[in-house]
């Protein structure tokens, strides 16, 4: 049975898809069967984070429309590392039964099923988290997002998501310091959400996701993978410099 995790942001542009992308690649370097599934229909974007977006003939609205089964949906990225592509319209796609069902097809085939939800906290939140058993917050350093974590928090505990995790990305160690973003400790104390993870500020990842060879946040993702997954990896800021 694969471990099924969604991830959600309460505010649009903090980097939850990039996240999505770097966990979903930590996570099959890793040895780690994984599957991504974006969300976000009418702005899906993880074929093109991947690179992938000429390879996915199918989505999964083609499987909720009976145009394919489950398994054509699947994309393959890499070895250990596989996408269903969002829809470019939202229409009809609202169907929280709908994602249950496709995931408990495709339980059996993966070790982590990750369903990247679209920001903010409409319908969308409860589509992407109806298979849920955990879930990951993306916040930033400013104090919207982190309100946004908050609600987000709010809003997957009621679709029944309870272990949920924060991550705190695009993170400049130099700028909170100089009290430019809020620190750390007042993030998670703001959000009442407990950490699993710091990514660090890094131009690179508006490039196809985590391709660049100068990626500095590859690290912050394999640890966070390793920790998804039960290892005890410790938690450094030093290495965010």
């Amino acid at each position: 049975m694969a471990k099924k995790i969604v991830i959600a942001s309460g505010k649009g542009g903090v980097g939850k898809s990039t996240t999505a992308a770097g966990l979903g690649k930590a996570l099959a370097k890793q040895g780690v069967n994984t599957l991504l599934i974006d969300c976000d229909a009418g702005l899906a974007s993880l074929d093109t984070m991947l690179g992938c977006r000429e390879f996915a003939a199918f989505g999964w609205y083609d499987v909720f429309s009976g145009s394919c089964a489950p398994a054509d949906a699947v994309t393959k990225v890499f070895d250990k590392l596989s996408l269903i592509s969002a829809p470019a319209s939202t229409v009809g796609t609202d169907s929280k039964s709908a994602v249950k069902e496709l995931v408990k097809a495709l339980d059996g085939s993966f070790d982590v099923i990750i369903t990247d939800s679209p920001a903010g906290l409409g319908t969308g939140v409860f589509r992407a988290a109806a298979a849920a058993d955990y879930g990951l917050i993306i916040a930033t350093g400013d104090e919207i997002s982190v309100r946004g974590a908050a609600a987000v928090d709010e809003k997957l505990r009621e679709a029944g998501v309870s272990g949920t995790r924060l991550i705190i990305n695009r993170y400049d160690l130099k700028a909170a310091k100089k009290g430019r973003l809020i620190s750390v400790d007042e993030i998670i104390d703001a959000s009442l959400v407990r950490l699993i993870g710091i990514i660090p500020e890094d131009d690179s990842l508006l490039y196809r996701g985590t391709k660049s060879k100068k990626n500095i946040a590859a690290g912050s993702f394999d640890r966070i993978a390793h920790r998804i997954m039960g290892k005890n990896v410790e938690l450094k800021l030093t290495l965010l410099k």
